[in-house]
């Protein structure tokens, strides 16, 4: 999901992934040599495996021990990134329900008449629908 917003540390990883690839590759390939028979040609070549084998050694674990150093420090700061989001969607809740929490106060206290029985709240609603459907705009159905 970050890789779109983080594009450095998403490269990381893939450099990290070829230079393991290599290094595995190289690794093989020294095995290889060390089954075969000790002769002079297949130990020319066995050292020269070796010394090819070195450098991408020590450029895979110097990837790979930033990576190790750098990603728990990466996933550890996510929150940074997460909060101010968070917060925002919080405070706009709390203003939200708020404001919903006014109105309906408002609309209990209008509805809700103290002295007025159900009988008298039915007959006034049925007052304003027949207004409503006394109206030329209400088709009647």
């Amino acid at each position: 999901r970050f890789s779109s917003v983080f594009p450095s540390l998403n490269m990381a990883v893939k450099r990290r992934e070829q230079t393991l690839q290599d290094y595995k590759r190289l690794q093989s390939k020294v095995e290889k040599y060390e089954e075969k028979e000790r002769t002079g040609p297949v130990l020319a070549k066995l050292h020269q495996a070796r010394e090819e084998l070195r450098p991408v050694k020590e450029d895979f674990e110097a990837k790979n021990k930033q990576l190790l150093e750098e990603m728990p420090k990466f996933y550890s700061s996510r929150i940074d990134y997460f909060k101010p989001s968070f917060e925002s969607l919080v405070r706009a809740q709390v203003v939200y329900y708020t404001e919903m929490h006014k109105i309906f106060g408002d609309l209990t206290a209008q509805i809700d008449r103290p002295g007025l029985s159900d009988e008298q709240r039915e007959r006034e609603n049925d007052a304003k629908l027949s207004e409503l459907r006394a109206l030329s705009i209400v088709a009647d159905d």
